[in-house]
């Protein structure tokens, strides 16, 4: 029986880059199918206690939260305010990429599901993150404080007396 490094040395040239071509597009599609089925996002680690991941409401101050963000690592636990894009008040859609950001990092740290609280307009992105992002399987909890997930009637009020007065969040 011919060792393999036998038979590979005995072949032409072309049947060489032949069996190369094919073996990394094999190589090529194993990864593409992998990064399919994980979503290319990280998973949480069963069993672990998950980060705690805080998002701030309209206007993007994190020191409303850096008190309730002090008493959850007293208790021993990782909690994070995310820092908004900007100034906080523009595309929530965006700011949902951010908070995946800071979900992926937890979760690529080694983190079990994170809980993520949003406070005010946070709880939309909060919820815009989890419809946009696949936060079923990533998250054990969100809690939304003051959010407003049906709309708010000042930003309805805002928007109709002058649209162009209403930052993009608002609208």
């Amino acid at each position: 029986m011919r060792s393999p490094i036998r038979r590979w040395t005995g072949l032409s040239p072309r049947r060489k880059i032949l069996l190369g071509g094919l073996a990394l597009i094999v190589a090529a599609v194993a990864v593409v199918v992998g990064v399919r089925v994980s979503g290319g996002q990280p998973e949480p680690v069963a069993g672990r206690p998950g980060a705690v991941l805080l998002v701030p409401g309209y206007g993007g101050s994190t020191t409303s939260l850096d008190g309730l963000a002090a008493r959850i690592r007293s208790a021993g636990r990782t909690a994070t305010v995310v820092p908004l894009a900007g100034d906080g008040t523009g595309d929530l859609t965006v700011q949902a990429r951010v908070l995946n950001g800071y979900v992926n990092s937890a979760l690529a740290a080694g983190s079990g599901p994170v809980t993520v609280i949003g406070y005010s307009a946070g709880g939309v992105v909060a919820w815009l993150w989890y419809v946009d992002y696949g936060g079923a399987g990533r998250t054990g909890t969100i809690i939304t404080l003051g959010s407003p997930l049906h709309g708010a009637r000042i930003a309805a009020v805002g928007t109709a007396y002058d649209p162009g007065l209403c930052p993009v969040a608002c609208q």
